[in-house]
């Protein structure tokens, strides 16, 4: 899934590109369109950025070394060829407004002017995020500053930062920036954490088949990730001695065609639609991977600018109900080129029919945890729905609790009080020992404003306190960003006061 303008989108899943902090200021453009954005990050290191198809949208995701995240989208806007900042920021918030609740205050600092407009809002649970918007002819800038979960918002200082940004109309894209943006585009890198002990097999969380991967020491995990709300799961791997980036996908098959070449086709297209001036010396053919899987290949450059052009083969397998790919590249002009993209092209070995257990689903989502709690939901959730429901093994109920915690978390996260009491029900339902289950209720009991259930809930949650995972302590529910919002009611608030 792609960022999204809106400060609900705290952990999605996001194209990313592992930057240090810059000492010069960044400049960031669409590829055919006047206009960029220059941010000023000292302080900030990039943790994320994203570009969306048609050259229509970047956005950049930035934190500093406390609790401080900007977030940076420059877009247009077709259907309104008449913008300002004032427009822009009435059109973007009006979104906002569909998903949450919250208190608006526009021009928060008294710092606006005919060419910025800012808004400050402020939601029932505390939190708090400062925008600032620019905006000419069909392009808008949002530029967004909000605290980590359980941190405040020093609005001081994000208006300080967003001062620092500049937006620059005139500006016209030269050709390394339409190559920066569809390497952003192409690539999703995050500046997290590559998992220990990465899953054997790559799945989806639609159900069926698998894509083994490598285990030989030449290859590298280097990124465990997700496209399109992790609906196109992807890892990818190097090989040190070629330089050879290799790339894994699996997704649910929607093109209408149940085989290899409408999968390649699917997929191919969409490049060839987004990136037609950066792709040459197409080929495509048909072959078999020596394992029963009839495999629709294809190969060609890209232009990545002063670094000259990328050599890409791909090769897609397909079903009625799914597609695997695999993508190497290497930068054309490398020694051993063709026999490190061919090795490479020999990795792959799907199996379309294979049918993932549980453990797949919470492998790949404990290794998706480490980038984004979003993107590792939805494993999470098919993680549950594959467990038995009555299991004595200690590590199938270890699991299952961890994942029901993640899932209810993410969905709070989310606003989905409703999917989110439900799944935390179903874990009681199956584990009425573990005491984070009725916690979780209790924290959906007071986003609610039902302070009796918050009540029993809490008190059902720590006469279990001595059931929690090792290593794990109760919350302080006095520090609960929801528990805090029923602190008006005394007698509740005495209560919560004696929980230890």
């Amino acid at each position: 899934m792609a960022l999204m303008r809106s400060c609900m989108a705290l952990s999605l899943a996001l194209l990313c590109l592992p930057l240090a902090s810059p000492a010069q200021p960044k400049t960031f453009s669409l590829p055919e369109h006047q206009g960029a954005v220059v941010l000023e990050l000292n302080g900030f290191h990039i943790t994320q950025q994203s570009a969306k198809p048609g050259g229509r949208e970047i956005g950049v995701r930035a934190h500093d070394d406390g609790s401080m995240e900007l977030l940076t989208f420059l877009f247009l806007t077709p259907e309104n060829k008449l913008q300002n900042a004032a427009s822009c920021l009435q059109q973007d918030i009006a979104e906002v407004r569909k998903h949450a609740r919250f208190q608006e205050r526009k021009n928060p600092l008294g710092t606006d002017t005919r060419e910025w407009a800012s808004i400050l809002l402020s939601y029932e649970n505390g939190f708090q995020s400062l925008y600032r918007y620019a905006g000419t002819g069909d392009q808008c800038l949002m530029l967004q500053v909000y605290p980590d979960k359980g941190s405040k918002l020093d609005t001081a200082r994000a208006e300080a930062v967003l001062e620092r940004q500049r937006y620059e109309p005139g500006y016209s894209p030269k050709k390394d920036d339409s190559a920066a943006y569809a390497v952003i585009q192409g690539r999703m890198l995050l500046n997290k954490p590559i998992p220990k002990a990465p899953p054997k097999m790559l799945v989806g969380w639609h159900g069926q088949g698998g894509v083994p991967l490598p285990s030989a020491p030449e290859w590298r995990l280097n990124l465990l990730t997700g496209f399109d709300n992790a609906g196109r799961p992807s890892a990818e791997f190097l090989n040190a001695t070629t330089n050879v980036t290799v790339s894994f996908l699996i997704w649910e098959n929607l093109s209408g065609t149940p085989t290899a070449e409408g999968c390649r086709k699917d997929i191919l297209d969409a490049i060839r639609k987004n990136q037609p001036k950066l792709i040459s010396n197409e080929t495509m053919a048909l072959s078999h991977d020596g394992h029963g899987n009839s495999l629709a290949t294809a190969s060609n450059l890209t232009y990545l600018g002063a670094k000259g052009h990328n050599h890409n083969v791909f090769a897609f397998a397909g079903s009625a109900k799914t597609c695997a790919e695999v993508h190497a590249s290497v930068l054309a002009g490398t020694s051993g080129e063709e026999d490190g993209l061919r090795a490479a092209l020999a990795l792959f070995h799907p199996d379309l029919v294979y049918r993932p257990t549980w453990v797949d689903y919470y492998a790949e989502a404990t290794a998706f945890y480490l980038q984004s709690p979003g993107m590792a939901a939805p494993f999470y959730d098919a993680a549950l729905k594959a467990m038995p429901e009555k299991a004595p093994d200690p590590e199938v109920l270890k699991a299952r609790r961890i994942a029901t915690d993640n899932v209810v978390s993410e969905l709070g996260m989310m606003g989905d009080i409703r999917k989110a009491r439900e799944y935390a029900e179903r874990g009681i339902k199956l584990d009425p020992d573990y005491p984070l289950n009725y916690y979780q209720l209790a924290c959906a009991d007071a986003e609610e404003g039902k302070t009796a259930d918050a009540k029993v809930h809490l008190r059902e949650a720590f006469d279990r306190k001595q059931n929690v995972l090792p290593g794990e302590s109760m919350p302080d529910p006095s520090k609960d960003d929801s528990i805090r919002k029923l602190k008006h009611h005394a007698d509740f608030w005495a209560f919560v006061m004696t929980l230890k």
